[in-house]
């Protein structure tokens, strides 16, 4: 077995998540004309690295504001505080959606292990960020943030340090930051990348209405950003994702550990998830629980097709 990685150039994202399955479907037609077979399961050998695909989003302004890059101008660092703030107030508040949008009977093999995040979703801003989250909720300005890039050494005494981004990109966490957008690592090798994207769009988007509400409320910004904060901090990690300590420290933090499909996707009708949905115009109530019927029965379709493949193997 091979693992090849193919890495597009970025796009909006209706349009990235369109070549990404126009790509699969070529790979199986080429393959198919070379009499090979292309592997999109996402664990298809024990103990080697299985398939994934790495959903670089960001958020951007028609008038090219970037809210996931820390600028440099005063406008442009504020409007990162304000965007990390937003998406933290969504995984927070949202955790379980995030989670159903990877999961499916493939992943399940994958997650947790050999380069590929575990089922519990957290936000990694960076260790430098964090401390500066810290500051906020404590009183501090939203501003003071340095986002400087570091040297990273080669490992080899005859080569230069080379230059890194701004924070380290940890690749034990599910949304770990990458310099001017966010990485979902989790998603799937055999998913389309549309419904991701679109958990990622809904987690942000209610982020932004719940500040929204508050600065109409009267707050001014610095004070509904560390409210914010300080409501969300808890879905901020930064550590090691594969330690055994991490499902303990999740479960006290309230972050749930939902390492099944199943388990997954029986939060995702709630009664919660059910009025954001219809809040921001994307689900109406029946067309959640709807979804919720098309993920079990997909799940169960897969299991059973594997299962009779197998009992055919051994006849």
């Amino acid at each position: 077995p091979g693992q090849h990685e193919m890495s597009p150039v970025f796009c909006v994202a209706n349009q990235s998540a369109d070549n990404n399955v126009l790509f699969m479907e070529l790979m199986n037609l080429q393959a198919c004309k070379l009499g090979l077979q292309v592997l999109f399961h996402e664990k298809p050998f024990a103990g080697i690295n299985g398939n994934g695909k790495h959903a670089n989003w960001s958020v951007g302004t028609d008038t090219g504001l970037n809210f996931f890059y820390p600028g440099k101008t005063e406008e442009g660092a504020k409007l990162f505080v304000i965007g990390i703030a937003c998406l933290a107030h969504g995984l927070a508040q949202h955790n379980e959606l995030v989670r159903c949008a990877v999961a499916h009977a493939g992943n399940d093999h994958r997650l947790g292990a050999q380069e590929a995040p575990p089922a519990i979703i957290s936000l990694y801003p960076g260790q430098g960020f964090e401390a500066h989250v810290e500051s906020i909720c404590a009183g501090g300005d939203l501003l003071g943030y340095k986002a400087e890039k570091k040297k990273q050494s080669t490992g080899c005494s005859a080569a230069m340090a080379v230059e890194s981004n701004v924070e380290d990109r940890n690749r034990t966490a599910p949304f770990p930051f990458c310099g001017n957008r966010f990485e979902f690592r989790a998603v799937g090798s055999s998913q389309n990348c549309s419904f991701p994207i679109m958990i990622c769009n809904t987690v942000m988007a209610s982020g932004m209405a719940h500040l929204a509400e508050l600065l109409e409320g009267g707050k001014n910004l610095r004070d509904a950003v560390a409210q914010m904060y300080v409501a969300s901090k808890h879905v901020i990690f930064t550590g090691n994702g594969y330690s055994s300590e991490w499902p303990l420290d999740a479960e006290k933090r309230g972050l749930p550990n939902l390492n099944t499909t199943p388990k997954a996707v029986a939060t995702w009708a709630s009664e919660k998830n059910k009025k954001v949905f219809e809040k921001l115009g994307i689900y109406t109530a029946e067309e959640t629980e709807a979804r919720a019927e098309v993920m079990y029965e997909n799940y169960i379709t897969t299991l059973c097709v594997e299962a009779d493949t197998m009992v055919q193997m051994m006849e």
